[in-house]
């Protein structure tokens, strides 16, 4: 099999260019390749096919096997792949996801992809399309965890997202704290979770633990999208201008869309890169 592998802000992926769908068991294919010892390594798997009404199609499979509906850093990876490697001259595209088709746009230096900017699609508020349980919206909800009572938030930019505002980022047991309140039981399908720290006017440090992956991962497209969001609904950020997100593995812009006083949707950019290819 052939892969090539990509990371997004240190978000690592292995694309399968799957298109005449000759993988099966892509479950356990995902488990074997992105295993740091084993395998290839990587947070991902993302099997690329054909699409009638889109470009592409993007099947994600996370480290553990399971599979997500959308993935912000991805999709950036993906936009870089199918203009570089399949050699497309289209620098607008649209990705086929399970939370629907995306829109991306590629920007270019010397003749390759240098970032690429996404439209994250509508956001969702209601706890029935996050999923969450209870009634209403999931706006600063007591938490207890570790001792600790945290402020909880939650929504879905494609997949579900618990965001927790928090003083000092560094010192957040991003992983226990995230299992906790991902594997909540108001989370029927879990949940990822991002732990926020505002850094300045309309900048922001962001760390994620992905449900997935089942550890922290150096950035998430949907999760910082998600950050933005909540920032914006809770009056600690502007939604006239970019938001700066800063993450482990790099920074990211996120617009969020307003109308009539309400979030419409949100739009994330930033980089690609690609970092090798070979056989398996």
């Amino acid at each position: 099999m052939h892969f090539f592998k990509y990371h997004g802000t240190g978000n690592d992926f292995i694309i399968i260019d799957d298109f005449a769908k000759k993988t099966e068991n892509r479950k356990s294919v995902a488990r074997r390749l992105c295993h740091r010892r084993f395998g290839i390594g990587a947070d991902g798997c993302l099997f690329l096919e054909k699409s009638k009404g889109a470009d592409s199609s993007m099947l994600i499979f996370n480290a553990d096997g399971s599979e997500a509906e959308m993935c912000g850093n991805g999709i950036r990876c993906v936009g870089k792949y199918l203009y570089e490697k399949r050699q497309t001259e289209k620098k607008e595209m649209s990705i086929k996801t399970k939370a629907g088709i995306r829109e991306i746009s590629l920007t270019l230096k010397n003749g390759e992809v240098d970032s690429v900017s996404v439209d994250m699609g509508r956001v969702h508020f209601q706890r029935e399309k996050i999923p969450a349980l209870g009634h209403g919206l999931f706006l600063k909800e007591k938490m207890s965890v570790a001792g600790e009572t945290l402020e909880v938030s939650a929504l879905n930019t494609g997949v579900p997202h618990a965001v927790v505002f928090v003083k000092d980022i560094q010192k957040v047991p991003v992983v226990s704290w995230g299992r906790t309140i991902g594997n909540d039981g108001v989370f029927p399908e879990g949940a990822n979770v991002d732990f926020v720290e505002h850094a300045g006017k309309n900048l922001f440090r962001v760390r994620t633990y992905e449900r997935g992956v089942g550890d922290e991962t150096w950035t998430c497209g949907t999760g910082v999208t998600a950050a933005s969001v909540i920032a914006v609904v809770l009056g600690m950020a502007d939604s006239s201008e970019p938001i700066k997100i800063r993450t482990q593995g790099g920074e990211l812009s996120v617009t969020v869309d307003m109308k009539g006083g309400k979030v419409e949707k949100a739009y994330m950019s930033g980089p690609a890169q690609f970092v090798f290819e070979g056989d398996v």
